[in-house]
């Protein structure tokens, strides 16, 4: 799951009532976007065409929210060691928490 400030969305984020600091995360499909708002479990399907995003409700698998939850340096380490692994859907995620708050990644 790639994580991103809802900020990086600009005005649509904007619109659909996110605060710009908040983790969410994205889904392209064929007829527009799903965002997920990672803080309040919000799910926003915004449609192309459609001025009237449709809101509904998910639950963040755990291993996100133990990965949100981790300190830098675990994250960090857990990074380095799958290094190996290849990328995943895991690596992804830590990767991108990582970034979020600005952290280089180089070399790890």
């Amino acid at each position: 799951m790639e994580i991103h400030r809802a900020a990086e969305f600009g005005l649509l984020t904007q619109k659909l009532g996110i605060k710009p600091n908040v983790r969410v995360a994205y889904q392209l499909t064929n007829t527009g976007v799903v965002i997920w708002d990672l803080s309040d479990g919000h799910e926003y399907t915004v449609r192309q065409g459609d001025p009237n995003p449709s809101v509904g409700q998910f639950t963040l698998p755990q291993n996100i929210k133990n990965i949100i939850g981790a300190s830098d340096d675990a994250l960090k380490k857990r990074l380095s060691e799958s290094w190996m692994d290849g990328w995943s859907d895991e690596r992804e995620t830590i990767f991108t928490e990582l970034t979020y708050p600005g952290i280089s990644v180089l070399g790890l």
